[in-house]
């Protein structure tokens, strides 16, 4: 009987706790009374028409937690919509029966009708912004219904399908990708540079630098305008060209309105763009996380087509915009000086670009650079942006180009710390291999100092190798503590690339693989993580350069798996317009 009786409590108990949860259950389930209504309106200006779907997500996270925002991978799809409505077109918009939580909306334009976001066509796409040229800001509904929640699509305007040209300038399309040949004085080639350009450079500084770099048109004026105005040391020449290029832009008749900003595109925007790396000397940051480069020469090259020559090449990761735009504006630029003792170069950068940051001349100098880490310290002002002090170098002669004849000239724009890269950077120089012990070499920097690094200095120990990611190996680096840079631990990303990379090039030497091209690529796909806009495979001895962008899927960024064109470097200045008058 007590048996029994025991056996008969432990039913009883269990039916009592399955009533308590069916009860819980029915008192935590939302109420209509609870439900919530979020609308607003599709706004779009332009001249295109399709349908406009617009897709609402729930965000991750309890009511009494901040929500998590909405990721570009979410929106490429990674995330499935809670709810999606479809409108004939841009119009009035209500979700209804939501649950108290947080949420966010995107929209766009289907010119294709397919049902799926494409950025070729280039799409109107547009989603909820607290504040002009903010991201995928959260709707709170926990409390009560939203309404305006309004979102304007926007376009890209693509670089025009056929050549155009203009005194000094020319954007030709050459093996499948964009060139802007520029030929003149630092003035002409900026005139050219704009009038030509002129909407995708707006393009650029407002769908990158205010919605993916600052996050916001707010963020931009509050904090970067000031630091601009304040803490930069223009030199004479960038500012003549940069008022030229402005001027170019006016004249072309474009519409120089910024939306986010509510005015004019102006000097300052322009120096934003070409300084969008020094947002990192503004203020104490993270260690970035972004571009691998390697340079491979000798012993490695020498039983290949390459005859021993010097291979350099690079992944350019993280310019990794929600709208692409960094892909479909990605430019090559071709520029021809006709300043005295002035030399030919190339860029591979974005419009706007006065100086590079990914740039070789006509003698086989390389310079390219990653994000670098930087010291403990206060911001410091005098700063020369360093696409521009990679620019300097790359166009004058230089007498040496040993590793230090370039730290004596990158050193002549110290900034007031007594370091030359103030936002931290990481620059591989490379020339062709003609003998000579260091070919290339990295420059370790920041706003404080900088070293340079030679290859043996660090693995892989090869003679003939050298490679960076995104920390220093020699600057601020404690081989006691080598997960750390001046104290600081180093990104996982930048760890693993870089170790990634060292050991393939280390199993290659082992196995005495000759290296040529194709080795170059599959190493840049094995340092890749998803990020990769374009890839640059230079052979300085050849003078070859060899490209490849991401394409215009709603994906991620993979640009070393895709495509590759080729280019001899007088390609790219062939047909380079010189006085003609415009076309």
């Amino acid at each position: 009987m007590l048996k029994k009786s025991s056996n008969s409590k432990g039913i009883l108990s269990r039916q009592n706790v399955a009533v308590f949860i069916i009860i819980l259950f029915i008192s935590c389930k939302v109420t209509p009374e609870q439900y919530r209504t979020l609308s607003g309106n599709i706004k779009y200006r332009g001249n295109q028409k399709g349908p406009v779907h617009i897709r609402l997500y729930k965000l991750n996270g309890s009511a009494r937690e901040r929500p998590r925002p909405l990721s570009k991978m979410d929106i490429y799809g990674a995330k499935k919509p809670l709810k999606e409505i479809t409108l004939s077109d841009p119009s009035a918009y209500e979700f209804s029966q939501l649950p108290p939580a947080h949420y966010s909306i995107i929209a766009y334009m289907d010119l294709d009708k397919d049902g799926e976001l494409d950025f070729k066509p280039i799409e109107p796409l547009g989603w909820y912004a607290s504040h002009p040229g903010a991201r995928f800001s959260p709707v709170d509904l926990t409390k009560e219904n939203q309404t305006n929640v309004d979102c304007l699509l926007r376009t890209p305007t693509p670089f025009p399908e056929k050549d155009i040209q203009r005194e000094h300038g020319a954007l030709r399309w050459i093996n499948g990708l964009p060139v802007l040949q520029l030929q003149g004085t630092g003035e002409e080639r900026g005139y050219a540079h704009g009038y030509l350009l002129g909407k995708q450079i707006i393009d650029f500084f407002e769908f990158y630098v205010i919605e993916d770099v600052w996050q916001s048109a707010k963020n931009y004026t509050d904090i970067y305008v000031p630091f601009l105005e304040t803490h930069f040391k223009i030199p004479p020449d960038f500012e003549k060209e940069s008022r030229a290029l402005i001027q170019g832009m006016k004249d072309s008749g474009i519409d120089m309105g910024v939306e986010s900003l509510s005015r004019d595109f102006n000097q300052t925007d322009l120096l934003a763009i070409n300084a969008y790396i020094e947002r990192r000397a503004a203020f104490p940051v993270s260690s970035p996380s972004s571009c691998t480069q390697f340079a491979f020469w000798g012993d490695f090259t020498i039983e290949t087509a390459l005859q021993g020559g010097l291979v350099a090449a690079r992944n350019m990761d993280g310019e990794c915009d929600v709208r692409k735009v960094t892909v479909s504006h990605f430019l090559i630029f071709a520029v021809d000086p006709s300043e005295p003792g002035h030399k030919r170069w190339v860029s591979f950068m974005w419009p706007g670009f006065i100086g590079t940051i990914s740039g070789i001349n006509e003698d086989g100098l390389y310079s390219m650079e990653n994000a670098g880490g930087t010291g403990p310290g206060p911001v410091k002002g005098n700063i020369t942006p360093c696409s521009w002090i990679q620019r300097d170098i790359l166009e004058r002669e230089i007498p040496t180009i040993t590793p230090s004849g370039i730290l004596k000239e990158m050193n002549r724009f110290q900034c007031d710390g007594g370091g030359v890269t103030a936002p931290g950077s990481i620059i591989l120089w490379a020339v062709p291999f003609q003998g000579q012990k260091n070919p290339a070499f990295v420059y370790e920097g920041d706003r404080f100092g900088g070293k340079m690094r030679c290859p043996e200095e660090v693995r892989p120990t090869h003679p003939h190798t050298i490679m960076a990611s995104n920390h220093h190996k020699v600057y601020g680096f404690d081989s006691d503590r080598p997960q750390l840079s001046f104290g600081r631990r180093v990104s996982f990303s930048s760890l693993w690339r870089y170790e990634a990379g060292m050991h393939e090039l280390e199993a290659w030497a082992r196995q005495k693989k000759p290296l040529g091209i194709p080795q170059a690529k599959r190493l840049l796909q094995i340092v890749s993580h998803g990020s990769t806009e374009y890839s640059v495979i230079f052979s300085a001895n050849q003078m070859r350069i060899w490209v490849a962008v991401d394409d215009l899927k709603t994906n991620m960024w993979d640009a070393p798996y895709l495509e590759w064109k080729e280019y001899p470097f007088e390609e790219l200045f062939r047909n380079m317009p010189m006085f003609t008058s415009e076309q």
